[in-house]
């Protein structure tokens, strides 16, 4: 704990002014749906993003949970899924899971460093309430969409608009119908322009913090022409187009950052939230699995970090292979904006049980990784789990179990919440395909290795199933939109709704 308050202070003594902070999420993207990856089969072309990969610092071993709404919340939090009790599932639609409100959420520490805090994209943690939503909790305003996926035209999930833009200032509240207008615009078009407004009005001289998280390469798979390669059709080639989109869209960010003058003072940290889904369009090659799975190609991304500024970044044109997990990204950032003095100073409280790990001693100035291992996964329905150690990976229990969790139940942690009649050890430093278990060849690592997996069973939250829908939870046939039900919150008008509410 001493180390990283003092890192965070060292940080601000190098650093002649904090950095700008812009932070990349892509969605469902695959090893080789992307150029830079070591072992990428080369088949979708990324010119602009590899160049930032290759000339910053490429992070070979990143890893998240298995799908979006784990990732998500260990990103904000600092910890494991295991640790939230959401590692199973992703929050659905009309219930009342939001992302619990006791966690200090990663932006609220940023602004605390007087960043301007923004973010653009997806949320999928929750929306019941109003201050469940991405601009009470730390952001100052969020233009996306709640759910894990929604429509790249008309911005629908199922038969409802999934697309709304909020703010933390009570005049301006919420607005869910403020898209419905641009029914028929490419959603990453939308972004871009909602992304470059925030720039262009931004006072250069005070620090930003930009979260995008990006939309594509996520289902549903498509592209306008204008992204794609003239006269290719395939799934691949739609693939080909969205990442195209992605990088138009990181292009057009990065070039407006250069043009107020940001660009050289800004850390740039880029990464997918999960491997790719099984379909013919992504690729995770040649990483065994899809996402939803504990194989690699399930919870290994793509990842680097860049900075125009050899001061801030002198660690670069370089790949680690050092152990890095998504938790690890709230220590880290908020080394960057500054530590924790002013939240501390304000008279909050700051956690001291966190599982994220400051990586930023690594990422700038080539320390080496404090990780030796990561707690990916224990899931006391499929009764598997995954822990990476060193070079290897330990898998336990059927890995292809489709055993369904009951919302009537919680699952408790301990050593029956896994069969350990299945176990498996890879070298996955060398054998990424995870082709050869070696569990028998190294009967010791095996044992140490299961023996600390058995402690994290010990002190992790009980794992709740998704709840149930709520009757009369929006949308339904009255409010076709997924927007929060809580009318309850400050700045209602007398008919009840809040500022923005109504309907196109």
């Amino acid at each position: 704990m001493l180390k990283w308050i003092l890192g965070a202070a060292l940080w601000l003594v190098v650093a002649a002014k904090q950095p700008h902070i812009l932070y990349v999420v892509v969605d469902d993207m695959g090893w080789s749906d992307i150029g830079f990856p070591e072992g990428a089969d080369g088949s979708i072309k990324t010119p602009f993003i590899d160049h930032y990969a290759t000339s910053g610092l490429i992070l070979n071993r990143h890893y998240s949970a298995w799908c979006c709404t784990p990732t998500r919340a260990s990103i904000f939090t600092g910890r494991y899924p295991i640790s939230l009790g959401i590692q199973h599932d992703v929050f659905m639609t009309r219930s009342e899971e939001c992302l619990t409100m006791t966690q200090h959420l990663l932006p609220e520490i940023v602004r605390s460093n007087g960043y301007a805090t923004h973010m653009i994209g997806k949320w999928h943690l929750g929306y019941p309430r109003w201050d469940c939503l991405p601009c009470r909790r730390g952001f100052d305003t969020w233009m996306g969409y709640i759910n894990g996926q929604t429509s790249y035209l008309g911005h629908y999930l199922g038969n409802y608009v999934d697309f709304m833009k909020c703010s933390d200032n009570p005049d301006t509240g919420l607005e869910f119908n403020v898209l419905s207008n641009l029914a028929g615009t490419y959603s990453m078009d939308i972004y871009q322009a909602e992304a470059l407004k925030l720039i262009k009005h931004h006072n250069a001289s005070q620090p930003l913090f930009l979260n995008l998280m990006v939309q594509t390469p996520h289902s549903p798979f498509y592209s306008p022409t204008k992204y794609m390669v003239e006269g290719c059709y395939s799934d691949r080639c739609v693939m080909q187009g969205m990442m195209k989109a992605t990088e138009v869209y990181m292009e057009a960010v990065i070039n407006s950052l250069k043009e107020k003058d940001m660009w050289n003072n800004t850390i740039m940290i880029f990464h997918s939230d999960n491997g790719a889904q099984e379909s013919d369009f992504n690729s995770n090659y040649p990483l065994k699995g899809w996402k939803s799975a504990l194989w690699e190609g399930g919870i290994r991304n793509p990842a680097f970090v860049y900075s125009e500024n050899e001061q801030l970044m002198p660690n670069r044109g370089v790949k680690s292979n050092a152990h890095i997990h998504v938790s690890d990204w709230y220590k880290t950032i908020i080394t960057f904006s500054g530590g924790w003095s002013n939240w501390r100073a304000a008279g909050k409280e700051m956690p001291l049980d966190l599982d994220s790990i400051d990586q930023s001693g690594h990422i700038l100035y080539g320390e080496p990784g404090p990780r030796r291992s990561i707690m990916l996964h224990i899931d006391p329905v499929m009764r598997v789990a995954a822990y990476i150690k060193d070079d290897y990976k330990l898998l336990i229990g059927d890995q292809d179990s489709s055993a369904t969790c009951r919302s009537t139940m919680v699952y408790p942690m301990n050593e029956m919440s896994i069969d350990w009649d299945i176990i498996k050890l890879y070298d996955v430093f060398s054998d990424p395909s995870e082709t050869t278990d070696v569990h028998d060849d190294y009967p010791s690592i095996t044992t140490v290795m299961s023996e600390e997996l058995k402690s994290f069973l010990n002190h992790q939250k009980p794992m709740q199933c998704q709840l149930a829908m709520v009757d009369g939870a929006y949308p339904n046939s009255d409010v076709p939109y997924y927007l929060p039900w809580d009318f309850s919150a400050p700045g209602n008008k007398s008919d009840g709704g809040m500022p923005g509410y109504g309907y196109v």
